[in-house]
């Protein structure tokens, strides 16, 4: 790919939570095929502090204070050999190019191949093969994603510090719910189904639920809680760091396709993945521990923020006894 047998690389990072997860299988292959180079990463502020696998520095890219090209401009002095340019948008395309980076790679569309002097086509028409697999494409068609699945790099005493930080002690044994999906309602299984699914969660374990979100989920969580007992509403609570510190610790996830299912697929941790509008051919956790849940309508999947018919039927066909059927089964195997 470069003459220099140790290039200097950097990675240019998805900017949703879920695509930054995924890619750190990306990452890996990466650091795996040039084991002596120096590989850094850009990541968009506020994702800074997730345990992230590099051999480099991590360059915070915060959109509010640099525009994609100053950003650039800021990076022709490290002199990279490689720049992977993994978001598909026109402005992370732009940042590459200003960084006069000697190879710029990534996907054509949105104008992008005059800026990327490697630009690909996809190799299967986009959002019908796992996003992962579209990112390691772009070094090798040959690279599996079994092979290389999300991971994130924590230790026992990483997750312990990010525990006693917490506001609240976690209860010694406790199931998590994630409610909310910053894409939209197509993403986002009812409340109510979450709260009838809590219920009947009570009354058939000993465990508590956590609800865990952002602080944009804390009505969110209020909705489904209130009233509940063995129910804690730990929304706009813990930070990105403390949340998966948190998940490590669940006996079972259930939520959304959503940032914290990727958190949680990472963690190869038990899960219950709910998809409504996206596919998990897409976006599915790569995790032996996860099941997937989703309606097979006509009209799916649509990849909309909202219901073209307004009937939401991908998701509210997925009654809380489904769900709660599944759970069944998934704490038998854990017992």
């Amino acid at each position: 790919m470069t003459k220099s047998p140790n290039p200097k690389i950097l990675i240019r990072t998805p900017n949703w939570l879920g695509d930054l997860v995924i890619s750190t299988g990306f990452i890996s292959a990466v650091l795996e095929n040039f084991p002596n180079s120096e590989i850094d990463l850009i990541v968009r502020s506020g994702f800074e502090n997730l345990p992230l696998i590099h051999r480099g520095k991590i360059l915070i890219f915060d959109p509010k204070k640099n525009s994609s090209g100053d950003f650039g401009k800021k990076l022709i002095k490290n002199n990279y050999d490689i720049f992977f340019v993994l978001p598909p948008s026109f402005s992370s395309a732009w940042m590459a190019f200003k960084s006069k980076a000697s190879k710029r790679i990534g996907y054509k569309g949105q104008f992008r191949s005059i800026l990327l002097n490697y630009s690909k086509s996809y190799e299967k028409k986009p959002r019908t093969e796992h996003i992962l697999k579209e990112y390691m494409n772009l070094l090798s068609p040959n690279l599996s994603i079994e092979k290389y699945p999300p991971y994130l790099k924590t230790s026992r005493k990483w997750i312990e510090s990010n525990l006693n930080s917490l506001e609240y002690p976690l209860p010694q044994s406790f199931f998590a719910i994630s409610p909310g999906a910053v894409y939209g309602r197509t993403k986002q299984w009812p409340t109510i189904y979450f709260r009838k699914l809590v219920k009947k969660l009570n009354k058939f374990t000993e465990s508590q639920t956590i609800i865990l979100g952002t602080f944009d989920d804390i009505k969110l969580g209020e909705e489904i809680s209130n009233g509940l007992e063995s129910v804690q509403n730990f929304c706009g609570k813990t930070s990105l760091s403390q949340l998966i510190a948190v998940l490590s610790k669940a006996k079972l996830l259930i939520g959304n396709d959503s940032g914290s299912m990727h958190l949680m697929s990472a963690l190869k941790r038990p899960q219950i993945a709910i998809f409504g509008s996206t596919s998990p051919k897409w976006t599915s956790p790569i995790n032996p521990n996860s099941t997937i849940i989703k309606e097979d309508l006509k009209c799916s999947p649509c990849f909309s923020r909202t219901c073209r018919y307004n009937h939401y039927e991908c998701l509210t066909k997925i009654t809380p006894e489904i769900v709660f059927q599944k759970i069944q089964k998934i704490i038998t195997k854990l017992n």
